[in-house]
């Protein structure tokens, strides 16, 4: 009888974490279809006192000399494990298996539900084979992997002891569209063979997989005989980048093995990066999405990491310099000298601004959440890795300066950006971690810890969380109480001139002053994350909340008052909508900024982010005002006439704007005209109202004024007439 199982995501990962073993590689990686935490499929097993023979089969395709087979699967702890049978089999001209070709009998290689055996002599392949993992145990289930979007064909089945002898695939069950997970190492003997690439036109610097077979571990790809950067390389894709340097025209892609064999080539169309209004340009990164703002290096260059732990260095204009992989993914920050620092849970590595590593750290003990890394206003490198080192600095060379401990505390912080004040004749350093906000000196001292909340630091010293202001000692400056019950707050930004920026429940959108008087306050149409105010004080980048359910977009808002200036709107990825992962990074000049944005697609495989430069230079104070509606009424009261007139007061966006000065004349039945004044309400509206004799009456805006603002005659609506009863 054909059984299979499928578990919760959550119960899956967690069943994958114990029953993955990562023994050392004696060979090179050939091919590899990992867990994918979705299923178990089987029972692939034999147990003759039972009379068990079922058997699951998955194919492959590589041309080379397989050593090693390590088979992801899971059976329970208290059943005894007496060997494991290895077959190869031939594929058939129909995708099914066909007749064997090799097997092997071994009674050791079985781990916590993993099979991994080294192969002798090794299995010398030819293209297209399947393998069969058939341990002698009852009730050994392999794990999935490419659930709804398998290699070359799903995996096969057969009951051998029932007479079930034909393989097939089950389609009894929620997840039959698979792989099984199982890894083979060995040497390339044959030429790569690329069958498809994910694009036919690119621009420079564009983002581009290979896929085929026979890739093997590792290599080099050659896109118009240029060598391209690799982010990753796996036995049936590669993910690649255009060099800067290729020709813009169509150019052949081909890849060289670990054995030096080049593949076929296939055709692609290179074309010039263009910029689409105020997106400069934007650049798509292998990670799924990134925690890290990027970050601006003394000559411009552009750095970002992503949470696969690439580290990419990237020009003005959009051309990827380079990358490096494994750099880590928690944090990036750049020296005056242009040493790159980039941190994860077990290391801070430097890179020299060529991308070659300088120097490495190895965290000793491993931290359980790295919180980030900084370079610090003395030169120095500071960092904090939550129930590890704590916090620490390092020299630029990499010495071990201090530490100070932080001990693991729910709720914990993920990431969060390390940053400076000054204490007097001192300066210090504030972080987020776990349940608090701490300050620390940057001798190591302990200087004070507050209720949690990510700081930002004002010109006069002062650490600002969210709704409060401290002084480098600790003590409290102010409170603010918004008037809006607290659900979620943003993380606040503060501007060279000190006032203090948040938004709250991610529509009321606050400025205060230096002493927490609230400057002005502006609820939003749309649902956004924390604002990044830009160097001139002119302008605050918000980015979409990360709710996914609608598009995504980065919005400009007045520093002044908060009206908006600008947009853009993010466009889907292959169904997906797009939001920001990270708050903007200004140039210092504040004429670009830099953004990071996301798709979840609910598999990190499939999920894409992405780096966006955007032109800032053109922002400007003034926003248009358009009367873009007038309603007329009247209404008899005794012998006279009463008229009405409501004006609707618009931006360029179509958003209402209060506190408008509208000016506006009636041309009455009497035959006077009279002017009038009226500031628009919370809903745009101004009001105007009049009395004179029965007839004509006539409203004509005349003007729309406030402060940041200018009125757009040619495309409102100005007059209005009624005819009274």
């Amino acid at each position: 009888m054909k059984t299979m199982k499928r578990l919760s995501a959550m119960a899956a990962i967690a069943a994958c974490l114990g029953a993955i073993a990562v023994p050392a590689q004696a060979s090179d990686l050939l091919f590899s279809q990992l867990v994918d935490g979705q299923s178990v499929f089987g029972p692939s097993d034999v147990w003759t006192r039972s009379n068990v023979d079922r058997e699951v089969a998955d194919d492959f395709d590589v041309v080379g000399n397989i050593d090693r087979v390590v088979a992801d699967g899971s059976a329970s702890d208290f059943l005894t494990f007496k060997g494991v049978n290895v077959r190869f089999y031939a594929y058939n001209s129909d995708g099914t298996p066909g007749a064997l070709q090799q097997e092997y009998f071994f009674t050791t290689g079985y781990n916590a539900g993993t099979v991994d055996v080294t192969l002798s002599p090794a299995f010398a392949a030819t293209g297209k084979h399947f393998l069969s993992v058939q341990p002698v145990i009852d009730g050994w289930y392999w794990w999935s992997a490419n659930t709804n979007n398998p290699h070359g064909t799903n995996f096969y089945y057969r009951d051998n002891a029932a007479g079930d002898v034909v393989w097939q695939h089950d389609n009894n069950v929620f997840y039959p569209n698979s792989d099984v997970a199982f890894s083979l190492y060995g040497t390339v003997s044959g030429a790569g063979q690329i069958t498809s690439l994910s694009a036919t036109t690119l621009e420079r610097s564009g983002y581009l997989e290979l896929n085929g077979s026979n890739f093997g571990s590792d290599g080099t790809v050659l896109i118009d005989g240029v060598s391209a950067p690799v982010a990753d390389w796996q036995s049936t894709k590669i993910v690649c980048y255009v060099p800067e340097s290729t020709r813009l025209a169509t150019v052949p892609v081909q890849m060289v093995n670990g054995s030096g064999l080049p593949s076929n080539t296939l055709n692609l169309m290179v074309t010039a990066r263009q910029a689409a209004g105020r997106v400069n340009w934007r650049f798509r990164q292998n990670g799924p999405y990134s925690l890290v703002r990027p970050a601006v290096g003394p000559d411009g260059t552009i750095y970002s990491v992503d949470a696969f732990a690439h580290l990419y260095a990237l020009t003005p204009d959009g051309g990827l310099k380079w990358l490096v992989r494994g750099a880590g993914s928690k944090g990036v920050a750049v020296n005056t000298d242009g040493t790159i620092y980039v941190a994860s849970e077990s290391l801070i590595n430097a890179y020299n601004p060529d991308g070659s590593v300088k120097w490495t750290f190895v965290q000793n003990p491993r931290a359980l959440t790295c919180i980030g890394v900084s370079v610090g206003p003395d030169g120095n490198i500071y960092a904090v890795g939550t129930q590890g080192m704590g916090v620490f600095s390092l020299t630029p060379a990499g010495a071990l300066r201090w530490t100070n401990p932080e001990p693991y505390q729910r709720p914990i912080v993920d990431y969060a950006e390390i940053v400076f004040g000054p204490n007097g004749s001192k300066q210090q350093l504030y972080f987020s971690a776990n349940a608090h906000m701490r300050a620390v000196g940057l001798d190591g001292s302990s200087v004070f810890t507050v209720t949690r909340g990510q700081p930002a630091v004002a010109p006069d010293g002062s650490v600002h969380i969210t709704f409060t202001s401290y002084a480098p000692s600790g003590s409290i400056n102010w409170n603010f109480v918004s008037g809006y019950p607290v659900n979620v707050t943003s993380p606040p930004d503060i501007g060279s001139d000190g006032i203090h920026y948040f938004v709250q429940n991610t529509v009321e959108l606050f400025a205060l002053n230096p002493d927490g008087s609230q400057r002005w306050h502006r609820t939003l149409g749309d649902y956004v994350d924390g604002p990044i105010v830009d160097p001139q004080n002119t302008q605050l980048l918000v980015g979409s909340a990360a709710t996914l359910n609608f598009a995504g977009y980065i919005i400009a808002e007045s520093a002044q008052d908060g009206h908006e200036l600008w947009r853009v709107n993010l466009p889907a990825e292959a169904g997906f909508n797009q939001s920001t992962d990270t708050g903007a990074r200004f140039t210092p000049d504040g004429l670009t900024a830099y953004y990071t944005t996301y798709t979840a697609t609910g598999d990190n495989n499939t999920s894409r982010s992405f780096v966006y430069a955007l032109d800032t230079a053109a922002t400007t104070s003034q926003a248009l005002l358009r009367s873009t509606n007038i309603t007329l009424a009247t209404a008899k009261v005794r012998t006279a006439i009463k008229a009405t007139g409501k004006v609707t007061v618009k931006d360029a966006n179509g958003v209402a704007v209060a506190g408008v000065t509208a000016a506006a004349t009636w041309t009455l039945p009497s035959g006077h005209i009279t002017s009038q004044t009226v500031a628009t309400n919370s809903k745009g509206l101004a009001t105007f109202k009049v009395t004179d004799i029965s007839g004509s009456y006539t409203l004509t805006v005349t003007n729309l004024t406030k402060t940041g603002y200018s009125f757009d005659p040619a495309n409102s609506v100005l007059t209005k007439t009624i005819i009274s009863q």
